[in-house]
């Protein structure tokens, strides 16, 4: 997961844009009877991180102001622009996710004059370029050939046990 702030930490660099991806009951219009699954890209701006402390663990959550997916998400040219300013109405009684489930998104505007902009997907943590050819790789890698040598051995043979030793047990004799 990125390095999340709120749209409140003013900053040169902004990390507080966020995008979902949910799976949701969709129909064509509103006469349409038929619905389908389909996932959908849901776009936001993190307003606030909250923590909930249940003692035997932490569940960080994200409450966001969310762009309207109907009219105010567009992609153009392979571009996915969004409309940050428009009435988020719909979403106000459901601006919460998991922080698990936040992808970290920038936002670049279209231009000085439009409340349109383009989203930038962040790349994964530790992500590196994999087309930069690196000469010390196969150095490395020489160096390391023998390293099946030093693994030891494992009979399949023997019997594997899957039960704790170091502790007592409860033995059930009759399941009812």
């Amino acid at each position: 997961m990125g390095k999340f702030h709120t749209k409140s930490v003013e900053k040169s660099t902004q990390n507080n844009g966020v995008a979902i991806d949910a799976t949701t009951l969709c129909r064509s219009s509103a006469k349409d009877k038929s619905q389908v699954m389909d996932i959908v890209a849901y776009y936001g701006v993190l307003q606030e991180i909250i923590l909930l402390d249940y003692y035997v663990y932490q569940l960080p959550i994200f409450k966001c102001d969310w762009a309207n997916v109907h009219n105010g998400v567009r992609v153009e040219e392979g571009f996915t622009l969004v409309n940050l300013h428009q009435s988020q109405s719909k979403f106000v009684r459901e601006p919460f996710i998991l922080a698990s489930q936040a992808k970290q998104v920038f936002y670049a505007r279209e231009n000085d004059t439009s409340n349109w902009y383009v989203v930038l997907k962040a790349p994964p943590r530790g992500f590196h370029d994999l087309e930069m050819y690196d000469e010390n790789y196969d150095d490395t890698l020489d160096s390391n050939e023998n390293i099946s040598n030093a693994v030891e051995d494992v009979d399949e043979s023997d019997e594997l046990t899957y039960a704790r030793q170091d502790c007592e047990g409860v033995f059930i004799s009759e399941v009812v």
